[in-house]
């Protein structure tokens, strides 16, 4: 009898591994910015090269790891050298009467550096954020929050409400969020104890083409202030910069095959440094590819 249900029991086990491992979808995105500094007397450029693998099992959720190595060459000053490590997850969840979807997430980063003074390394940040997503995707919120605590007793919260939506029957996105930063010292934040900026960004998404052809193409602007900012979009944490005072990226998309995506941005961000009286800017170029 036991041999007689080997072979069915066998067919049956091989089936439910194989709809799990269907169920599950697999991603890896490597990336590379490479930066230069205009008008900084202490700056002269910056190299992030990374990678971030995730795991997402149906529409239900997802896992993220990631780690990246940044460089910070500087005029008169040995190199800054970091490393940055990253866990997020999230997970959905559908709400009644079509109403929507909310998400749930959790971040977690860690950034260790060779800085001697010992005011920017050791630096861990923990990120959660709720958002929601109308059932036909024109609209979109979140309210994210985060908490980094910085070496020699600074802790600094960030709140950040966005809102988002489409247009042109979901062809154009655009999206607002606003960055309040709190708990700053203003000894070692450019004199500020807190500062206020938002980003905007437009994105329009073109038809299907050749592999030639951008899939998208995005503008984005900033606008206020920010220092110590954390950016759940890209999974960062500036805890390297100065006083940030706006900036302006354009960006481009490719689907270059069924399972790999390019994307390719530009921009410049203006910065000061209050202590040594330097206004300055950070040209920069960010690359990434998508494999599924």
């Amino acid at each position: 009898m036991k041999m007689k249900l080997a072979g069915p029991l066998l067919l049956t086990l091989m089936s439910m591994g194989k709809a799990e491992a269907s169920s599950w979808l697999f991603d890896a995105n490597p990336s590379l910015t490479q930066g230069t500094y205009s008008g900084s007397i202490e700056r002269s450029s910056l190299t992030d090269r990374g990678i971030k693998v995730s795991a997402s099992y149906l529409d239900q959720g997802a896992i993220t790891a990631g780690y990246s190595r940044t460089l910070v060459a500087m005029k008169t000053a040995p190199t800054i050298d970091q490393d940055n490590w990253l866990l997020s997850g999230h997970f959905n969840r559908y709400l009644d009467s079509g109403h929507g979807r909310l998400s749930f997430r959790l971040d977690g980063y860690r950034l260790n550096n060779n800085d001697f003074v010992g005011q920017t390394g050791g630096v861990t940040t923990i990120a959660p954020q709720v958002s929601w997503l109308s059932n036909d995707g024109m609209l979109y919120a979140d309210l994210g929050y985060a908490r980094s605590g910085y070496q020699n007793a600074l802790t600094v919260q960030q709140y950040t409400p966005t809102a988002g939506f489409g247009l042109n029957g979901g062809n154009d996105w655009i999206q607002f969020r606003a960055f309040l930063i709190r708990g700053l010292n203003p000894l070692r934040a450019e004199g500020k104890s807190a500062t206020t900026g938002a980003d905007a960004k437009w994105t329009h998404y073109f038809a299907a083409g050749s592999p030639l052809k951008p899939s998208s193409v995005s503008l984005g602007i900033s606008l206020g202030e920010k220092i110590y900012a954390v950016d759940m979009d890209a999974m960062s944490v500036a805890n390297l910069a100065d006083l940030q005072r706006g900036g302006e990226t354009v960006g481009l998309g490719w689907k270059i095959s069924r399972d790999a995506k390019l994307f390719a941005l530009a921009g410049q961000m203006r910065y000061t440094n209050t202590q040594i009286a330097n206004d300055y800017r950070l040209n920069v170029g960010y690359v990434d590819l998508s494999f599924d």
